[in-house]
């Protein structure tokens, strides 16, 4: 979910709060036939019912780019069609005047809530993303920064990988706003979030910390390995060019490890600490801290 922007997250929960709505109606209309006996849709009698319905339509079409976990969105499609198949038996125990066994329709009933519940799972996850997205930046917030961050201190004090924290805060950023506005402060942070990420690979992370400071975190990767990254981040950010003004943007940056030894706000500190000795020792660039 981290490729995608913020409207289409929210496109997304849309999507899925949509696809929940069919699947209601769906069994709304169902409850009508088995208790009303109006007259069951054909294609709820078929074999292949799960294909016929509305919800069934989306989930075979586009919906797959909603599920990061392919196997989660192949067992949806199981659940979907076992939900149809007992959902076929009990239309047809009341199609031929028969009472429906409790036990079947608990069964049916069971099998309807699995399924229901991944699609609300998938929406939850969806709706947890945006809430911890920067409206400005659209990375996440800080919110869920120690959740992650104590994830990757798991694998750190397992022995599985290496991990390494840089704090990079924007150099004299209050005279952007003070001198071109508030907008043009805007302008250089969205640009700024874009040149990091162009420097990163798929699997670190970038989170907007405060106002004009972020915090990167680069799973598998040593402190000097990170420095190095920074370094080349650093060049890159004070290359940018700014369409409203003639101004050089630069960062100062400091780099700790993640180590499975110490709270992962102690990690930050040190982090933090670098980036102010990199303040301190003249600005625009990078301090590590062993």
């Amino acid at each position: 979910m981290d490729a995608l922007t913020n409207h289409e997250l929210q496109l997304g929960i849309l999507e899925l709060d949509h696809a929940i709505y069919l699947h209601d109606q769906w069994f709304r209309n169902l409850l009508k036939v088995l208790i009303a006996h109006v007259p069951a849709e054909l294609a709820d009698l078929c074999v292949d019912a799960h294909l016929h319905c509305s919800f069934g339509k989306w989930l075979a079409g586009d919906a797959a780019r909603l599920f990061d976990d392919r196997d989660e969105y192949v067992a949806l499609q199981k659940a979907h069609e076992v939900v149809h198949s007992e959902a076929r038996k009990l239309l047809q125990l009341s199609v031929n005047g028969l009472v429906i066994p409790p036990a079947e329709w608990d069964f049916f009933e069971r099998c309807r809530e699995t399924m229901r519940l991944s699609v609300l799972s998938a929406r939850d996850r969806f709706a947890e993303v945006a809430s911890n997205r920067d409206p400005l930046t659209e990375i996440q917030t800080r919110r869920g920064l120690l959740t992650e961050l104590r994830k990757q201190q798991a694998l750190v004090e397992r022995g599985r990988q290496a991990c390494a924290l840089a704090l990079l805060d924007l150099d004299h950023f209050k005279k952007v706003n003070d001198t071109y506005g508030h907008v043009a402060g805007d302008v250089v942070l969205v640009d700024v979030v874009q040149c990091v990420k162009a420097h990163l690979r798929p699997y670190d992370r970038i989170y907007r910390y405060g106002g004009e400071e972020f915090i990167v975190c680069m799973p598998d990767t040593t402190v000097e390995q990170a420095g190095e990254i920074m370094d080349r981040l650093r060049l890159s950010i004070a290359r940018l060019d700014f369409e409203f003004a003639d101004i050089q943007v630069t960062a100062s940056f400091g780099v700790a490890a993640l180590a499975g030894s110490m709270p992962v706000e102690d990690a930050i500190g040190r982090a933090d600490r670098a980036m102010y000795e990199a303040k301190a020792a003249g600005r625009n660039r990078v301090v590590l801290q062993r």
